[in-house]
């Protein structure tokens, strides 16, 4: 019992922290997002012509070169289902292997008193899934386009705060191991690019031998995909069972992470 106490009192800490220093949050993560296209004639315009540029391509292709589909399914509506996946697990990649060297490409900003280091790898996180947001919004006028959106994109909001909360957990844990061992990146790397052929990202579950699905239900970014197309494609409500776990593994992963990098903040300024 001691052991949760310990992980539900560091991740109320964890929210309070957040909560206070949330304009500081805002602030730098503005600021990294400027660093990230400084130098560039369209500077932050390119936060939205580049997943406009890639949803482009991935819409020619699809549709027009490969012209692949389900059995029932449009190719356009084929389109979507891809969209829906692919968009949230780019932005989970995209934000895993940045947040996981939040901390050692920041070692000046860790011996900052003035900011909180918890709000680095959350920093990561958030410019990380920029991209992932404004998809987002383009995915949803495609839906419109082709058919009308059902209310249960309204959880939408919720799905990605839970996402958010995931990948803050993790990268917590990652971000304070990669500065004792770096090399911890390359196997996260490899990791993230597995994990795309191994998701239901370009295929349904139930086109998996049943031999094969337990990897599958095994598989976090399964319940991510499917909160995501449920919310804003199928117009359903998600699957009790996905859901649950969905919160849960999010709920879970935060809770977690904020013990861990509670527990190991306090040496992460021993390593240059």
């Amino acid at each position: 019992m001691s052991f949760f106490r310990a992980v539900s009192a560091a991740s109320r800490r964890m929210v309070g922290i957040i909560y206070r220093y949330r304009r500081m949050l805002v602030s730098i993560t503005r600021i990294e997002l400027a660093k990230r296209h400084a130098g560039s004639t369209l500077g932050m315009t390119w936060v939205v012509l580049q997943p406009a540029l890639l949803l482009s391509v991935y819409l020619f292709v699809y549709m027009v070169v490969l012209r692949m589909r389900f059995e029932g399914f449009s190719r356009f509506d084929y389109v979507l289902y891809v969209f829906c996946g692919l968009v949230p697990y780019l932005g989970f990649m995209e934000a895993l292997t940045t947040g996981a060297l939040s901390i050692k490409q920041n070692m000046h900003l860790v011996k900052n008193v003035m900011l909180p280091i918890e709000l680095i790898p959350i920093r990561s996180v958030i410019v990380g899934m920029a991209s992932q947001f404004v998809s987002i919004g383009l995915v949803l006028l495609l839906v419109v386009a082709g058919r009308s959106l059902s209310w249960h994109v309204a959880l939408l909001p919720v799905v990605v705060i839970l996402q958010v909360m995931w990948l803050a957990g993790l990268t917590w844990v990652l971000s304070s191991i990669t500065v004792a061992l770096p090399d911890i990146t390359y196997f996260v790397n490899l990791f993230v690019f597995l994990l795309m052929f191994l998701s239901p990202i370009g295929f349904k579950p139930e086109m998996v031998p049943q031999g094969f699905t337990w990897i599958i239900y095994a598989n976090p970014i399964y319940y991510m995909t499917e909160m995501y197309r449920d919310t804003m494609l199928s117009g359903r409500s998600p699957a009790v069972f996905v859901a649950a776990t969905y919160v849960l593994m999010c709920v879970a992963t935060f809770a977690l992470g904020s013990a861990f990098f509670e527990r190991f903040r306090g040496v992460l300024t021993d390593y240059e």
